[in-house]
């Protein structure tokens, strides 16, 4: 069991690839995220933000899921030197696709602090949207991250066949993450031929996630990543509590147990990708 003086002791820290940080997700408890009044959001925020710091964390990529939080977002990567961003549609959202949406990503991701386009992706277990709508949004973010010369980042849930398919159409030239990767090794194999990296949320430390652990040992080293998807998905140990970025490490300690290698070394290794895929800059 490692404790918050030992990811002090680790000279790279650590990347949280992949966080939600606005303030509709900063409520105490998961389930009150969106509820809560302002000024408590603005408040656990605050400290989410100051307890990321607190646990070494040096950088965090905050994706976005829709069009009204492209201000937000940009408004706290200027309020934060550790805090980049992502601007996408999520496939819940696809249906809100139009051209006019793209122009505004486009124009918005011109900011020096967006780093990647999404999440955008498929997902074909809630079909929130319709699968041709997710079809077409995704297709066009592949494509405003080739034209942007950014990653992508994508979310694949239940969807591995139909994403690859795409990617077999648009993935050239593109480069980008399968986010909270949440496959097998077999669907991992399928997407060696793309320029992706594989990240893993606290979904890698479930007991009953064999499959994805089994994946999280296969991935090429110089293309793992860590993430927390916060604030939902909490690593096992913090179960039932509002997840965010400090919990990183703890999805660190399962990928060296897995990988059979020190934690600094995991840390260090998806702090690295993380910065060559993000083209994030060196930190102290």
């Amino acid at each position: 069991m490692f404790s918050k003086n030992d990811y002090l002791q680790i000279k790279s820290g650590i990347i949280d690839s992949h966080a939600h940080l606005q303030l509709e997700y900063c409520a105490d408890e998961p389930e009150k995220c969106g509820t809560a009044d302002l000024e408590t959001l603005k408040e656990g925020q605050r400290q989410v933000i100051q307890r990321s710091l607190q646990a070494n964390v040096k950088q965090i990529v905050n994706p976005g899921v829709d069009l009204k939080s492209v201000a937000e977002l940009l408004e706290l990567a200027e309020s934060h030197e550790q805090i980049y961003v992502g601007l996408g549609l999520h496939p819940h959202n696809a249906k809100d696709w139009t051209e006019e949406a793209e122009h505004s990503l486009r124009k918005a991701a011109e900011h020096p602090k967006v780093v990647a386009i999404g999440e955008c992706g498929l997902d074909f277990y809630y079909n929130n949207s319709s699968q041709e709508s997710q079809f077409q949004a995704l297709r066009r973010q592949m494509r405003l991250a080739k034209e942007l010369g950014k990653p992508l980042i994508i979310h694949c849930r239940d969807a591995f066949p139909q994403l690859k398919e795409l990617l077999l159409e648009e993935g050239h030239g593109l480069k980008g993450v399968l986010h909270c990767f949440t496959g097998s090794p077999a669907d991992l194999s399928a997407f060696e031929e793309f320029d992706l990296y594989v990240s893993f949320s606290g979904i890698v430390t479930f007991p009953n996630a064999k499959s994805v652990q089994a994946a999280a040992t296969v991935v090429r080293k110089e293309r793992l990543l860590a993430e927390t998807d916060c604030p939902y998905l909490a690593p096992q140990k913090v179960r039932g509590k509002r997840n965010e970025p400090a919990y990183v490490w703890l999805v660190a300690e399962k990928l060296a147990e897995l990988r059979s290698a020190d934690l600094s070394e995991i840390a260090e290794t998806c702090s690295n990708n993380a910065r060559a895929l993000f083209g994030l800059p060196e930190v102290k």
